[in-house]
């Protein structure tokens, strides 16, 4: 959620929860398409998944997106890459959410003043012109970055490229409200 909704202009955690399409595309991949993937009891997920809600919530609590984005590569391979696969395993297909934030993780390291291991902030440096297929060939086929080839999930690079080009085409925001309406 962090990388997209900083790419559709939000600055603060707060200003996220309070947009109805922002929550409601967090809901969706937590609860559709990460939750189902653990393997912990599912009301203790559920419960675990409503704290982080009403943190997030919090109005006391000015959480900047950017300070949350920091170290996202590593971030995504140990929070998010797990899911996406076994949810592959599970479905035999994509899981949207998930799919949509690797091309928002990729967008955001192309647009923003990441903040990331120095390896990482190289590659985009020197890939950010390349066009989309270019581009997101390099950066799911690093395995330095996944650990593995993510090329190989079958449609993942397709499905990344397709909401990229809708990203750059309608913006962010607009990819969401696209994102929560497949459901």
């Amino acid at each position: 959620m962090v990388l997209g909704t900083y790419l559709a202009g939000r600055k603060i955690v707060r200003e996220c929860m309070e947009d109805n399409v922002i929550r409601e595309f967090m809901n969706k991949t937590i609860y559709e398409e990460i939750i189902p993937t653990l393997s912990l009891p599912k009301e203790e997920l559920k419960e675990f998944a409503a704290s982080v809600t009403d943190r997030f919530n919090n109005p006391f609590i000015d959480h900047e997106l950017l300070s949350i984005a920091l170290n996202s590569t590593s971030k995504w391979r140990a929070r998010v890459l797990p899911s996406l696969k076994k949810y592959i395993e599970i479905n035999n297909e994509l899981p949207i959410c998930i799919s949509a934030s690797m091309a928002y993780y990729i967008e955001f390291c192309c647009r923003a003043e990441i903040n990331d291991d120095r390896n990482v902030e190289e590659f985009y440096n020197a890939h950010k012109g390349e066009d989309i297929g270019e581009l997101v060939e390099n950066v799911l086929a690093n395995k330095e970055f996944w650990g593995e080839d993510l090329t190989m999930l079958s449609g993942f690079k397709e499905a990344v490229k397709e909401d990229i080009s809708y990203i750059r085409q309608h913006g962010a925001y607009e990819h969401m409200k696209k994102c929560v309406k497949r459901f």
